[in-house]
Formats: C-alpha cells, sequence, structure tokens
C-alpha cells in the first residue's frame, strides 16, 4: 500500500512539473510572437511593403523562444555583460541571416519615427 501510494504522489507530482513547464512555455512563446510583432511593425513603420512574410515570422519566433529559454538557463547570476553576448549571438541571427537589407534600412528609419 505504500509503494502504491509514493508511485502516485510521484505520478502527481511529475504531471504537475509538465504542466508547469507547459505553461512556461506558452509564457515564452507568447512573449517571442510580441518580439516578432514588434519588429514587424518597426518595418512597416519604415515602409509599408516591406512587411516580414509569414516563414521570417516564424523563424523569428523560433530564434526569440532559443534566446528566452537560454537566458531563463543562464539564470540571474550571469552577469550583464554575459547576457548581452548571449543576446547578441541571437539578434545577429535574426539581423544578418533572415531580415532583407532593405527590412533592415526599414526597420532602422521605423525606429527613428518613434
Amino acid at each position: 500500500m505504500k509503494k502504491l501510494t509514493l508511485v502516485v504522489i510521484l505520478f502527481l507530482v511529475s504531471f504537475s512539473s509538465f504542466s508547469q513547464s507547459k505553461k512556461a512555455m506558452k509564457k515564452i512563446e507568447a512573449k517571442a510572437t510580441e518580439l516578432v510583432e514588434k519588429i514587424n511593425n518597426q518595418i512597416i513603420a519604415g515602409d509599408k511593403s516591406l512587411t516580414l512574410s509569414d516563414t521570417q515570422k516564424e523563424q523569428i519566433k523560433k530564434i526569440h523562444t532559443e534566446r528566452i529559454v537560454g537566458l531563463r538557463k543562464l539564470g540571474k547570476e550571469a552577469s550583464k555583460e554575459d547576457k548581452k553576448a548571449f543576446n547578441k549571438k541571437y539578434y545577429q541571427k535574426i539581423y544578418k541571416e533572415i531580415l532583407s537589407k532593405k527590412q533592415l534600412k526599414a526597420r532602422r528609419k521605423g525606429k527613428q519615427k518613434n
């Protein structure tokens, strides 16, 4: 009976931690989507014809999701310099590999308007 109770308790604990991590991933994905829209709005403010394609949006969302998860793994003990270097690596991926040069110019122009 004690073993059965222990198994049930372990199952419930693992299930609740799984649902918490699922909630955390939803929050991270929501934040990533918000950041994609922010970039898209900056581009649109610079030039409406250069909006992000759906493929670009998905790629940027994936990169932001990886970045946020990585930052959480670094933890609060990480220095500002470590976090800055970590973020720089991911933002370079977005700005150099995904966005076109025209989109980058439009984004800069849109940021200056705001």
